[in-house]
């Protein structure tokens, strides 16, 4: 009995301890089903909120990238413009080799096969006595010297030495003490020719300043010449008075030869004429600055004329009155002002070279480099021909050179079609493309006939010869100057 009592209480606890549980059960499936809705909230609560945060920022920041990139872009374009500017010189562009500075300038010339140095069967030029040494005593124009070592044996082996001896010399001349003397041979002591023409050369040719001059006459002579400023200049003014025939004589050569180069230069100067309307000028003279005026140089093979002016326009072209009046081929750099001159314009591709450099090396266009061998190529072509004795080239060749031109230059279009306006370069080669396009006829000018140059560096050199050394060249704006010269000619006699 007591047994089954037990074990029906036994019974009785786990049914109620069951009922519990089950309860409890109950209790926790509802607080799991109230935790998962509370989840489900929460996720779409975050979802919500990340779309938000998505929406309110990273959109804005893409916005902000892409504003940024393009910001990156016009910055690279314009570190490109400025790499362009900085590393524009004299062999890549037009600039003239004055502006370079200290900026090393690479070698633009073409790589040669041949050894450094003299080349074979050249005669090189070392010092040798003249033949016609007695003849130049007999003349006065050197004079012989003796150091005799042999104690007059006619057996002897001579050495030779050349030197130049600077000496003052004083020349007194006597007239009979009862003839009347003019006022040009009043008793005075004056300076010869021979200093007047060694300062005109030492000042104009060797650009040398009056006042270095001055001293260096003083102490080549040990201190008893010192001419003065006014004298230096009184000798140079004399001697432009009497080249009146030798620069007419310039000009004539200049306006009947075949070929007349020129070229314009910008230059720093003391003095400057200030020309009115009816063509009057009047000097003017700079008393804190200096004046900007233009050097401009005519040139062919035997002649060499400069001239001064205020600036480059064609004010000054009428005055210096030579590409007016000739008929023949004028070589230029692409300076427009001259092409309403003369019947046939040689533009130089020396300076189109340059340019097509600077699109290449500047702008990174490779059409450039393209344009540029076929120029060059063409500048074989005629001087093989050349070489050979042949003066013309060959018709179905120029046809083909023209015909490639125009293809080039097509190419050119297509490339400048592939950018946007404003962009870095575009503007460049427009120009080129345009330029080629407008003046083909002078830049073929020189393969279709061969008297025109390639290049107008003659020009070019004529103008280096006489610029030497800017801040002290005194040229004289509308006064007769030396700086007319013929090529090997030397100084007339005052």
């Amino acid at each position: 009995m007591d047994y089954n009592r037990s074990l029906m209480k036994q019974i009785e606890d786990l049914i109620l301890e069951n009922e519990s549980l089950k309860c409890e059960n109950r209790k926790l499936r509802a607080d799991n089903c109230s935790l998962r809705n509370r989840v489900k909230y929460l996720e779409d609560s975050i979802d919500t909120k990340i779309a938000a945060a998505v929406e309110r920022n990273i959109l804005p920041l893409a916005e902000r990238i892409s504003e940024l990139e393009t910001q990156i872009v016009q910055k690279d374009a314009e570190v490109l413009r400025l790499k362009a500017i900085i590393n524009k010189d004299s062999s890549n562009s037009s600039k003239p080799p004055g502006s370079d500075g200290f900026k090393q300038i690479p070698n633009n010339r073409e790589k040669s096969e041949k050894k450094r140095g003299a080349q074979p069967k050249h005669t090189g030029h070392s010092l040798r006595v003249p033949e016609n040494l007695d003849k130049l005593v007999a003349e006065g124009k050197v004079t012989k010297k003796l150091v005799d070592y042999t104690n007059g044996a006619k057996e002897y082996v001579s050495k030779w030495i050349v030197d130049i001896d600077i000496k003052t010399v004083y020349t007194e001349i006597r007239y009979p003490a009862g003839v009347r003397l003019t006022p040009e041979l009043q008793p005075e002591v004056v300076y010869g020719n021979g200093i007047k023409a060694l300062t005109v050369l030492l000042e104009q040719e060797g650009v040398i300043a009056i006042k270095r001059l001055s001293d260096f006459f003083r102490m080549v002579t040990g201190d008893l010449l010192t001419p003065s400023k006014g004298t230096i200049e009184g000798f140079i003014t004399t001697f432009a008075g009497s080249i009146d025939d030798d620069i007419a004589a310039i000009k004539e050569t200049l306006l009947n030869g075949l070929v007349m180069n020129t070229d314009d230069t910008p230059m720093r100067c003391a003095e400057t004429y200030e020309y009115k309307k009816d063509g009057t000028g009047t000097l003017k003279t700079a008393e804190k600055s200096t004046f900007g005026v233009n050097i401009r140089t005519y040139s062919n093979e035997k002649s060499t004329y400069y001239t001064v002016n205020p600036g480059k326009g064609d004010d000054g072209i009428l005055r210096d009155n030579l590409p007016p009046g000739f008929f023949g081929i004028l070589g230029h750099d692409h300076d427009k002002k001259y092409y309403k001159y003369s019947i046939w314009n040689a533009t130089c591709c020396e300076y189109l070279l340059r340019d097509l450099k600077g699109l290449r090396d500047l702008y990174n266009y490779p059409w450039a480099e393209s344009f540029r061998s076929f120029l060059k190529e063409m500048n074989a072509h005629k001087k093989c021909d050349q070489s050979f004795g042949i003066n013309k080239c060959e018709g179905s060749l120029l046809k083909s050179y023209s015909e490639r031109y125009d293809t080039l230059v097509w190419d050119g279009k297509v490339v400048l079609a592939g950018f946007e306006p404003g962009t870095f370069g575009y503007d460049e080669l427009r120009k080129m493309v345009a330029r080629l396009r407008d003046y083909k006829d002078a830049y073929l000018l020189f393969i279709r006939d061969y008297n025109a140059p390639f290049t107008n560096n003659l020009a070019l050199s004529s103008y280096e010869d006489f610029r030497q050394n800017e801040t002290c060249a005194h040229v004289k704006h509308g006064r007769k100057s030396p700086v007319a010269s013929e090529h090997g000619g030397g100084y007339p006699t005052l």
